[in-house]
């Protein structure tokens, strides 16, 4: 029996995303065939950076990223929807709620099914009145109960939400993929002699995201033998090229890096990972992302801020310690602690290690992405023949 046609729908290419290259590789490996919709807003997007056996049908629109990009749209739901009427497949994979819209109203003219995918709470994320932000989220939860079926990327989202009225929600996290286990990882100990005890953060570097990467830096100005290691791209980036002028001793950036290179220097490198989102920002609080489980994969233990998905996890793993982002002296404490404590960084480092294998691995994340859409294929070949059968008795 040939596997159904998967098409997933993104508003952005593939170059900042590293979590949907693994859903599709991960479905291609189980024998599903597949085609990627997604909007290339720098129209920069190359051959060499498109996935082996899945179909591009790309919206090549210059557009800004943010609050901006609300003007283009209208733009980008009317190319999403005429596409999804002209072009053959068995299941949607919408990314998002600038996806679903289009994607829930082409699926049910089809009769296809639609699969959610809430990687944020996108009402939070644009700056417009708490009344509207309301208004949005009903309309948003509107689309989970239609979808045949939601995937999000923290549980701590449900609550963030305020509940998913759908029965099948699958929490699928954004764990590093499992080439990177074999390749990068070796066993060492976490905290090596004659080097700087090195914090290391690797990720989007946006203003917007309060990352409070300034109060690392003030916490670490004036402590012997530490250093701080950023590696991104966003907004944030000039500032910290700054900071590193001002303090070369202290701070090193080395801009955009690749997946398998974040491993590579977390484990050969880092002596302690860090993220200290804001927590009142809702998809600080409830998502806790790729960080924690690199972290977790290189066995280095993580800092955390408190009220944050991060912290819970990292207090139910012991492998970290949780501070409050916004007392430089309590995060000072905790880099000092782990600086003199190389083997309470060992302890926790292998803590985080076996949670990874035992609950976070992406062969675990793998299975249940799998597992969904063997559940949907098997709908899927129950309503064919229904259908079949129906055009029979007519």
């Amino acid at each position: 029996m040939r596997k159904p046609m998967i098409i997933f729908v993104r508003s952005s290419a593939l170059d900042r995303d590293i979590r949907l290259p693994k859903e599709i590789v991960a479905l291609n490996q189980a024998g599903y065939r597949t085609k990627l919709l997604y909007w290339d807003r720098d129209c920069c997007i190359n051959e060499t950076k498109k996935l082996k056996g899945c179909e591009d049908i790309p919206l090549r629109l210059k557009a800004p990223w943010g609050i901006k990009i609300l003007p283009f749209l209208p733009i980008w739901w009317s190319f999403v929807f005429i596409c999804l009427l002209i072009t053959s497949y068995d299941v949607i994979h919408a990314v998002n709620f600038d996806c679903i819209i289009p994607s829930l109203i082409a699926g049910r003219l089809k009769r296809k099914y639609v699969v959610y995918e809430i990687l944020d709470i996108y009402e939070e994320q644009i700056p417009l009145p708490r009344a509207i932000k309301s208004i949005l989220l009903k309309v948003d939860k509107l689309f989970m109960r239609l979808a045949d079926a939601v995937i999000i990327a923290d549980e701590a989202q449900i609550e963030g939400i305020g509940g998913i009225p759908n029965p099948k929600v699958v929490p699928i996290y954004d764990s590093p993929p499992n080439i990177s286990i074999g390749e990068y990882i070796r066993e060492e100990s976490t905290c090596q002699p004659n080097k700087p005890f090195t914090l290391f953060y690797a990720g989007a570097l946006y203003k917007a995201r309060r990352l409070n990467l300034e109060k690392v830096l003030e916490a670490i100005r004036d402590l012997n033998g530490v250093k701080l290691v950023i590696a991104g791209y966003g907004d944030l980036v000039d500032e910290i090229r700054k900071w590193m002028s001002q303090m070369p001793d202290k701070v090193e950036f080395i801009g955009k890096i690749s997946y398998q290179e974040v491993i590579q220097r977390g484990n050969s490198d880092a002596d302690l990972f860090f993220i200290l989102r804001d927590s009142a920002i809702p998809i600080n609080r409830f998502t806790c992302g790729s960080n924690l489980f690199n972290a977790m994969i290189c066995g280095k233990p993580i800092l955390a801020n408190k009220g944050s998905s991060t912290a819970a996890k990292v207090h139910e793993n012991n492998c970290g310690l949780v501070v409050d982002a916004n007392n430089v002296e309590e995060i000072k404490k905790a880099i000092i602690k782990l600086r003199d404590n190389p083997e309470l960084c060992k302890e926790l480092g292998a803590n985080g290690r076996r949670a990874y294998e035992h609950k976070y691995s992406w062969e675990i994340m793998e299975h249940r992405l799998v597992s969904l859409y063997q559940k949907l294929t098997m709908k899927l070949e129950r309503d064919k023949k229904g259908r079949i059968i129906s055009r029979m008795d007519k």
